[in-house]
C-alpha cells in the first residue's frame, strides 16, 4: 500500500480503479510540471485506457510482448514514459494495482498556465491553447525517457483536481484498433 494523504490519496484511490474508468475520471484534471523553474499547466481533455493482458488485445504487455518497459508494472502513483513514433514520446498514467499492467494515455489537453514554455520547448508557435496528441503533450511538459517511473507524489510531474465540473465525455475506438476491438477507451472531454 503507498502511503498517502489528504489530496494525495484521493488521487491515488481513483487511479486504483480499471484504466477504462480512469481514463474518464481524469478528463479535465490538470497535469503540471515545474521543469527548470518553468511551471506549465495543462487540463486533460482527451485519454486512451489500455487494460490488462487477458482481457485488452492492445494492452501494453501485448504491444510489447516480452519485452516490455520495467515501469510498467509499477502501478500507481507512477507514470510511464515511452517513445512513441520517431521522436516523440508518450506519457501514461499507471492504473489498477501493481502488476496489472494497466495504463492511461494523455492524448490532449489545452493549456492553462505557461504557453510560452510549451511553445519553446515544442518549437512553434501556438494558434490556440490546444496541445494535440501524446509526443506534443510529453514535449510541451518537458518530460522525457528519465522521467519513466516517477512516482507523480514526489516526481515531476503533479496531477491535480479539476477547475470545473466535467459535462459528458465522448467514448471511441481507440486510434489503431483492430475490427474485433469492441471496446470503446479513447475518451474526449466535450467543452462548451
Amino acid at each position: 500500500m503507498v502511503e498517502t494523504t489528504g489530496l494525495n490519496n484521493r488521487v491515488y484511490q481513483m487511479l486504483s480503479q480499471k484504466s477504462s474508468k480512469v481514463a474518464v475520471d481524469i478528463l479535465g484534471m490538470r497535469l503540471s510540471t515545474n521543469y527548470k523553474n518553468k511551471f506549465t499547466e495543462i487540463m486533460i481533455t482527451e485519454t486512451e485506457a489500455f487494460g490488462r493482458q487477458k482481457t485488452d488485445s492492445m494492452s501494453l504487455v501485448n504491444m510489447f510482448n516480452r519485452k516490455f518497459p520495467e515501469s510498467l508494472p509499477k502501478g500507481p502513483p507512477h507514470i510511464l514514459v515511452l517513445k512513441s513514433y520517431g521522436e516523440n514520446k508518450s506519457l501514461y498514467l499507471l492504473t489498477s494495482k501493481k502488476g496489472s499492467c494497466e495504463a492511461v494515455l494523455i492524448r490532449s489537453g489545452v493549456v492553462l498556465l505557461g504557453k510560452s514554455y510549451v511553445e519553446s520547448r515544442r518549437k512553434v508557435k501556438m494558434k490556440t491553447s490546444n496541445v494535440t496528441g501524446p509526443g506534443n503533450i510529453t514535449k510541451g511538459l518537458g518530460l522525457d525517457l528519465v522521467n519513466d517511473g516517477e512516482d507523480l507524489f514526489s516526481g515531476t510531474l503533479n496531477l491535480a483536481t479539476r477547475i470545473h465540473p466535467v459535462d459528458r465525455a465522448i467514448a471511441t475506438q481507440r486510434k489503431n484498433a483492430k475490427s474485433k476491438d469492441k471496446n470503446l477507451w479513447r475518451y474526449s472531454l466535450v467543452q462548451k
